[in-house]
Formats: C-alpha cells, sequence, structure tokens
C-alpha cells in the first residue's frame, strides 16, 4: 500500500514575516474608527497644545458643488502636511476649512436639475430657487468635509466657514462698510469676459479658446484737418485706416491709437489718401487686393497723435446725449498707446474704451468712458443710431461643431459692415479663422464689454 503524501501549503514556500497583525485587513469596519480617531485627534491635540505658539491656516474654500476629485486631494493633503509640520515645530496649529456655497458653479448644477425636469429656471421665484441652490451647497459640503476627514486631514471640521453662514456674510458687510467709511470704495465700469446667453461675466481663467469664423475688414476714417500733419494735405481727403475682426464694436469706437515710434505713411491708393504703417503697408495692399499704391510722406506715429477724425456712421452731436462732456470732448481723435504693435493690421487701432482691456487703459488714460452700448443679452441698446438699435451681437443656430461649440451667426456684424458699404468706408472684407474665446459652460462666443462694478482704491491706506 502506497504510503499518503502530506500536502504541499505553499504558503510555507515563501519567507514571510512573523507578525500579529491580521492577515485580512476588515477596512470596511476598521477605517471608520480610523477616521474617528483622526477626528478626535485633533481636539486632543489642541487641547494639550494650549499657550503654544499659533500657527493659523484659513483655508481657500472650494466649491460646494460635487464630490472631490484629485484635485480637491492635493490641495488639502499639501497643506496638512504642512499644518503637520509647523504642529512638530510644537505649534498650536488651528486649520480652519471653507467652502464657497455662492457663484455660477452652484447654480449651474441647481439649473440643469431644473432642465431635467423641464423646468426653466426664469419660470421659477427667485427666492425659491435661491433656496434649491442653499440646500444643494449644503449637502455637498457635508459630503465633502466626510471625505476630506477620510483622507486623515486635521482640522476644525466641526465648525468651518461657509460663505452662506449670515455671520460670514454679517462680517463681510461689516468689514465692506469699514471700507466705504475710508471713502476708498467707489462705483465704475470695466470690460469683462461676458456670456451673452448666459447673461453673466466670467473670468479669465473660465473662458475656453475655439476656433471660430470672423468677418476681416479694414475700414477708413476720414481726417478732418490732414493739414495739421502735413500743408501739402490741406483740402485733400486722408483716411486713416484701421482693420477688426469685431465690426459690432465699431458703434462704441471712441479713439484710434498708434504707435508713437513706428514710422506711418501717407500713400495714394486708388486716388484715395491713405494712412498706414510703412512696416504693414506691402501687407495691407496685398490683402485688401487695392493694387499699388505711391507713398507721399512718412511720419512717426507721434506726429499723428492728436488728429482729428469723423467716424463713418457716429457723430459726437448724436452721442452727446449719453456721453460725459469730457469724452464728448476727447473722442474722435487719435492717441499714443504701447499696446499697439506692428504684427499685423494697419499699425491703427480702433479703439472702443468699453470693449477690451487695452482699450478701455487709453480711455483711462485720455478721459475717454468705457462706452458699451450692448445690453446683458448681446442687444444694442438705444445708444446706437436707429438702423442698428436692437440688434444682436450673436445668434445661436443651434447647431455645434465636432468640439460641441455652439455655432453662431452675427446679425450686428452684417449690417455694420452693410452700413459701412452704404457710407463708402469699407476698403475690404474677408474672412478668417482664429482662435476665440468661448464660455465654458454653454460654449458660445463671450464678449468683451464694460460693466458696472464696484472698485476699491488700492493706492490708499486702511486704517483702524
Amino acid at each position: 500500500m502506497e504510503e499518503k503524501k502530506d500536502k504541499l501549503e505553499l504558503k510555507d514556500t515563501l519567507n514571510l514575516p512573523r507578525t500579529d497583525f491580521p492577515m485580512k485587513a476588515n477596512l470596511p469596519q476598521r477605517e471608520p474608527r480610523i477616521a474617528q480617531h483622526w477626528e478626535d485627534l485633533y481636539e486632543k491635540i489642541k487641547e494639550r497644545r494650549k499657550g503654544k505658539p499659533l500657527w493659523v491656516l484659513h483655508d481657500g474654500p472650494p466649491y460646494a458643488n460635487g464630490a472631490i476629485h484629485i484635485g480637491h486631494a492635493l490641495n488639502k493633503i499639501l497643506k496638512d502636511i504642512i499644518n503637520k509640520y509647523e504642529l512638530m515645530q510644537g505649534k498650536d496649529i488651528d486649520y480652519v476649512p471653507g467652502w464657497d456655497c455662492h457663484g455660477l458653479p452652484i447654480e449651474l448644477k441647481v439649473e440643469n436639475q431644473l432642465k431635467e425636469k423641464g423646468i426653466n429656471k426664469e419660470d421659477i421665484p427667485k427666492a425659491q430657487f435661491r433656496r434649491m441652490c442653499r440646500e444643494y451647497a449644503a449637502r455637498w459640503v457635508d459630503v465633502q468635509r466626510k471625505d476630506f476627514m477620510r483622507l486623515g486631514v486635521l482640522g476644525r471640521w466641526k465648525e468651518p466657514y461657509l460663505t452662506m453662514d449670515p455671520k460670514y456674510q454679517a462680517t463681510e458687510v461689516r468689514e465692506l462698510g469699514r471700507i466705504f467709511e475710508r471713502g476708498i470704495v467707489y462705483r465704475g465700469k470695466k470690460p469683462v469676459y461676458w456670456c451673452i446667453f448666459c447673461a453673466t461675466a466670467e473670468a479669465e481663467a473660465e473662458v475656453e479658446y475655439s476656433e471660430k469664423k470672423d468677418p476681416s475688414i479694414y475700414v477708413k476714417f476720414k481726417l478732418t484737418q490732414p493739414e495739421r500733419l502735413d500743408p501739402s494735405l490741406k483740402g485733400k481727403d486722408v483716411y486713416a485706416v484701421i482693420w477688426t475682426t469685431t465690426p459690432w464694436t465699431l458703434p462704441a469706437n471712441l479713439a484710434i491709437s498708434v504707435n508713437p515710434e513706428a514710422p506711418y505713411a501717407v500713400v495714394e491708393v486708388n486716388g484715395e489718401l491713405l494712412v498706414v504703417a510703412e512696416g504693414l503697408l506691402k501687407q495691407f495692399l496685398e490683402e485688401t487686393g487695392l493694387g499699388e499704391g505711391k507713398v507721399l510722406l512718412t511720419v512717426k506715429g507721434q506726429e499723428l497723435v492728436g488728429l482729428e477724425y469723423s467716424h463713418p456712421f457716429n457723430t459726437k452731436e448724436f452721442l452727446k446725449e449719453f456721453l460725459k462732456p469730457q469724452t464728448v470732448e476727447n473722442m474722435f481723435k487719435i492717441y499714443p498707446s504701447e499696446f499697439v504693435t506692428l504684427d499685423t493690421g494697419t499699425g491703427l487701432v480702433h479703439t472702443a474704451p468699453g470693449h477690451g482691456n487695452e482699450d478701455y487703459a487709453v480711455g483711462q488714460r485720455f478721459g475717454l468712458e468705457p462706452f458699451a452700448p450692448v445690453d446683458d443679452r448681446g442687444y444694442y441698446t438705444h445708444e446706437v443710431i436707429p438702423p442698428l438699435r436692437g440688434l444682436r451681437v450673436f445668434e445661436q443656430t443651434g447647431r455645434r461643431n465636432k468640439e460641441n461649440y455652439q455655432i453662431v451667426r452675427s446679425p450686428a456684424n452684417y449690417h455694420v459692415i452693410e452700413l459701412l458699404k452704404e457710407r463708402g468706408a469699407l476698403l475690404s472684407l474677408k474672412d478668417i479663422k482664429h482662435s476665440y474665446p468661448h464660455c465654458w459652460r454653454c460654449k458660445s462666443p463671450v464678449i468683451f464689454r464694460a460693466t458696472p462694478q464696484w472698485f476699491v482704491a488700492m493706492d490708499q491706506p486702511l486704517k483702524g
């Protein structure tokens, strides 16, 4: 009878350490106990470190609009490492977490929930919508708090700050009042990225860039006193030429900017006298197809500064009803600007202080207010001439491209271009494709638009 062999255990072939640790982690049971230990640990540390040098970190708040992701984890863990280092140095640490419970990220989530139920945001009372946003934010604060605690981050989790807390808001109002009392807060207008379909401003970090087709036009503005540039031009029609891909901003044109150090040529083309940067003349003639040009004289940009021009369809008489006297006095002139480059265009830049940051800077320097005759939804206001009044900057077609960006048309661009043709001010029209900022929510093109805002004068001390 054959002798039975002992069964070989594979674990006996491994060189494993001898340990009292259980072979099974039992994480579903053990992890909650470990998390509770860390929660209690922060309170115990605070008690033992009373009277020690204080290390305080008021956390920059995440949005309470969803589950945490790897970015949240990275942010919190790096801060926790610093806090624990200071703890090891014998300090009393006070880590105060918080949440941003306001803003568009939360509103957008609630709005999408309403859309899933077939409800339009505009069809419910504003108070009800705000209440829904508060409830949504509160729910995600609790979810995120538990997840951060499970990461082992030590902090004041039982009493975080919430931007929707009435006490927090009262403190904000109190501090803002203190700033107001010192007279360093003022109301003004400044261009920002604006989505006309979402009817809201957007931060620069929020916009996305995608290719967009726009009209590329060259427009001539007649100089009213060309003899001030050179006596030989007296009695002649001389035009400053600008290039733009946003014809819809021309009703807001208040100035033309030039590079004061660059040479500019007065060139005769097809019987007309045009002013163009000398370094861009060849490119300008090729792109416009105007043919050969004869340079009559060359001047520095500084010599153009101060010359006045007439707008193709706007007049001071019409605009004085809507603009401040200082703006009316200073508008429709050529000004120097360090922002003018000779990479493309004509070296003479159409300047609308209400529709661009660089334009705004020029306006602030030379007494031109940020005029932006476009409302929240992108329609021309009563501040533009009647043929254009009520037109929209962009309209959605209902179609999207392969990247899911909205395809739009521009009634404003079309009618402005037609008006320029009627007035004989359009030199050239082509379509170009270029990178253009789009809204991160609706994927539609955004505009630059001056909106009323509060400003704090940073060059004044805040005492007390």
